[in-house]
């Protein structure tokens, strides 16, 4: 499984207009193809009636071509359904030559086309797919987004890649920062689909392909197209086809999972899991070990600090179940070592602080397997954060507040600068943050306001970022009608969130380490079971997760799992104050922040001066301008 980029060039003054499909083993260097010998792997000309492939790289992977000689395509990911798609092709008379999914996927297209293909492969991918024969283009993605697929259009083409990285050295990639993409970034910690930190570079949106044909001397697009999505699945569930009761869905569920993992525990290679002791990554290791006849390597990271760490707790459900287990405790050392590369393998601003702990266990992994289960996803699907109880019950409070009156102070709220929340009393030895916050709360006068302002960093962060405007993204959308409030923050949650915050952070993590990272839970068929699923089922015991966890006490005792949720946080707050200070001090210096005019000078000097002191914890945001300033400092 590798990388890809590539473009295609349309100008008639150009000798030969062509698309170059790459295979990228690592970050792409800026002095080009001499450099460590990863850059081109080959070169289709539109101008020979015959494919020219001139492989310019050692190291590189070629396309690979279907059998008509039609199609060629380059591939990242895995279709874990292809042994059974081969044999309904050898049935249509499909001859194969070797064992590959990639081979499988070009048969399919030859004889269901790209769409149909794409409604029936089960696996996480993103593949640039060339017709010879219609000279047409297509880039797609894989339903729930657990593969990249960034694409640029310029005067000259089109520029696509599955790493940003690839797609910044082209000369005709725009490189100047999208400063409202900015802003959604420095409001969540991540940079939503479809926008990019550049302009005019996209990500193609999870679930859709995207048609690009050449006619003669130009490119026509079509719109990005979606072959399945969650939210028509939801919006065209009937009430006939819920599931109302709990014990058929258990039924249902353990067939879905069992099925998932068994799917995607199928490797050639070393095979492993990751186990924090939670129940989403306990559920995938009890099932993983279930099928297996020798023990699973299980992996997991601790902290010395007790409030972050869940390593005790993984280490009791390993032992219990029989893994091969192996723990690693973060200390000083590991964070001086791994934080200054994050900007190397994010190669987009990234500010989801769990990375750090990521990328360690994924490297620890890579020494004992070349593939790793892991559990995310179980909270978005099955309403599993702790927030959403939480959020529910505030709004329920807040809303008893006239809404004339909440709108008022909402208007209100708006005119506040970003500025006033460093204001320092030193009487009361406070700052005025938490009475704005509140006030932003008080004023939201629909649930979709309230919930997305719960899970922003700061409200008007565009406020922070010279010349950037708001852009309206998924949590601006009133998902469904009523009180449906858990459902909204759960849908909300999958269509943004999980695939651009939390499957980034894994994908870039494992493949910095060239682990192969697989999330069982993330088969698109528990995904549309998961929401025929009412929210009073999710939550038949008040807790979230009932279906996941009643299956997990048939493999685990109840007291290894019943326990209140960490999550996989850090204590980032006392990083940024001791082992991660004089680096965070170059970052954040007054200097650096007016030489690159792009945040509030005094803002962030002030959020950080309060953070230093213990006045407030900003460690969340100003993570997120650090990691932007780190990013930035390497472009």
């Amino acid at each position: 499984m590798c990388g890809f980029s590539g473009f295609i060039a349309a100008k008639s003054s150009q000798l030969k207009p062509d698309l170059v499909l790459q295979s990228m083993l690592g970050k792409i260097s800026h002095r080009g193809p001499d450099d460590s010998g990863i850059w081109l792997d080959g070169r289709i000309a539109f101008g020979h009636q015959r494919l020219s492939i001139h492989d310019l790289s050692p190291l590189g992977h070629q396309p690979m071509h279907s059998a008509s000689g039609r199609f060629v395509v380059v591939f990242n990911g895995e279709i874990y359904n292809f042994q059974h798609l081969r044999m309904q092709l050898v049935r249509l008379g499909k001859v194969f030559y070797s064992d590959s999914d990639t081979e499988v996927l070009l048969a399919a297209i030859e004889v269901w086309g790209v769409e149909n293909s794409l409604k029936q492969f089960v696996g996480m991918f993103a593949f640039a797919l060339w017709d010879k024969q219609e000279k047409k283009l297509f880039l797609a993605r894989d339903r729930i987004g657990e593969k990249p697929l960034y694409y640029s259009k310029s005067e000259d083409g089109i520029v696509f890649g599955s790493q940003l990285g690839a797609l910044a050295v082209h000369p005709d990639v725009d490189k100047e920062i999208d400063r409202n993409a900015l802003g959604l970034y420095l409001r969540h910690g991540y940079i939503p689909a479809p926008h990019s930190i550049y302009v005019n570079t996209y990500k193609l949106m999870p679930g859709c392909y995207l048609e690009i044909a050449f006619n003669r001397d130009r490119l026509v697009f079509s719109q990005p197209k979606a072959y399945w999505s969650l939210e028509a699945s939801i919006l065209s569930t009937q009430s006939e086809d819920k599931i109302s009761k709990p014990d058929a869905a258990l039924f249902k569920l353990d067939a879905l999972i069992n099925d998932s993992v068994e799917l995607q525990s199928k490797a050639d290679v070393p095979l492993g899991a990751f186990l924090s002791g939670g129940v989403d990554s306990s559920i995938v290791t009890a099932y993983m070990q279930s099928q297996s006849s020798v023990p699973v390597n299980t992996f997991t990271i601790g902290f010395d600090d007790e409030k972050f760490n869940e390593a005790k707790f993984a280490k009791n459900i390993a032992d219990y179940l029989g893994t091969n287990h192996t723990e690693y405790y973060i200390n000083e050392s590991n964070l001086l070592d791994v934080v200054p590369t994050l900007p190397d393998i994010y190669d987009e601003p990234f500010a989801d602080s769990s990375q750090i702990p990521t990328v360690i266990v994924g490297a620890l992994a890579k020494k004992k397997v070349s593939v790793a289960l892991s559990g995310d996803g179980g909270d978005e699907l099955f309403c599993g954060y702790g927030r959403y109880e939480r959020t529910v019950k505030r709004w329920k409070s807040i809303s008893k507040v006239p809404r004339t009156f909440r709108s008022l102070i909402g208007s209100a709220s708006t005119l506040i600068p970003p500025r006033y929340n460093i204001a320092y009393d030193r009487v009361l030895s406070n700052t005025p943050r938490g009475l704005i916050r509140t006030l932003d709360y008080l004023g939201c006068s629909e649930f979709k306001d309230f919930y997305k302002r719960s899970v922003s960093s700061l409200e008007n962060c565009e406020q922070v970022i010279k010349g950037a405007d708001g852009v309206a993204t998924v949590y601006d959308k009133s998902q469904l009608a009523g009180d449906a409030f858990y459902e909204h923050m759960m849908i909300s949650d999958t269509l943004q969130y999980l695939p651009d915050d939390i499957l980034v952070k894994v994908d870039r993590a494992f493949m910095s380490s060239s682990l192969e990272g697989r999330i069982p839970l993330l088969d698109h068929r528990i995904a549309e079971f998961a929401w025929r699923v009412p929210v009073d089922i999710h939550r038949y015991d008040g807790k979230g997760k009932y279906l996941l966890r009643e299956l997990l006490y048939r493999k685990v005792p109840k007291n290894l799992i019943d326990r209140p949720k960490m999550g996989f946080a850090i204590p980032l707050a006392d990083w940024l104050r001791g082992p991660l200070l004089d680096w965070s001090e170059q970052l954040l210096s007054e200097n650096r922040l007016e030489d690159d005019g792009i945040f509030d000078v005094k803002f962030v000097s002030g959020i950080w001066q309060q953070h230093k002191l213990h006045i407030a914890d900003w460690s969340t945001l100003l993570w997120s301008v650090i990691m932007f300033n780190a990013w930035y400092e390497k472009q």
